[in-house]
């Protein structure tokens, strides 16, 4: 009578560890580039959508309040406030803001800003001159950048849109 043997060989049991730490190893490194990049678009969108909420906020207060609102950009941290004599500072009290992550990079009209002010009263965008109004912020662009991904608030017509 002949033995037949059961099972698998010790080679035969290596290699099938090896085929599947292969696979293993390739899978980890396409599923971190994945969360990586899915991480990233998940802040730009946060960050786009708080901005956006903050723009239409403050246009909604100056038109309210019929005061002039400051939005304003410095250090990483978005905010506005009822702003009537135009010095960038808060008259009272900051309405709202939130701040963003420190590898985070603003461009308002594809220049690299590490602050800016934009002024809104009756609806409408304005940069500040020297105490003049300027209508050349009621079309811009502020464009949020992060590991070579950009997200962007466009300002048309002085209403605010999130670009896809």
């Amino acid at each position: 009578m002949v033995k037949r043997h059961q099972g698998f060989t010790l080679v035969e049991l290596l290699i099938v560890i090896v085929i599947i730490s292969i696979v293993m190893s390739v899978s980890f490194v396409g599923f971190q580039t994945i969360y990586k990049n899915y991480s990233t678009e998940s802040k730009l969108s946060g960050i786009l959508q708080n901005l956006l909420f903050l723009f239409i906020d403050a246009r909604r207060t100056a038109i309210i309040e019929d005061d002039v609102v400051c939005i304003k950009y410095v250090n990483r941290e978005f905010s506005y406030f009822i702003d009537n004599d135009l010095d960038g500072t808060p008259d009272s009290n900051v309405i709202s803001s939130f701040k963003t992550d420190e590898n985070i990079k603003v461009y308002l009209n594809d220049e690299e800003k590490s602050s800016f002010l934009i002024y809104t009263y009756d609806s409408l965008f304005f940069k500040n001159n020297s105490g003049v109004f300027e209508n050349s912020y009621s079309n811009t662009e502020i464009k949020i950048s992060l590991d070579s991904r950009i997200k962007t608030l466009k300002i048309e017509n002085s209403l605010p849109k999130v670009m896809e």
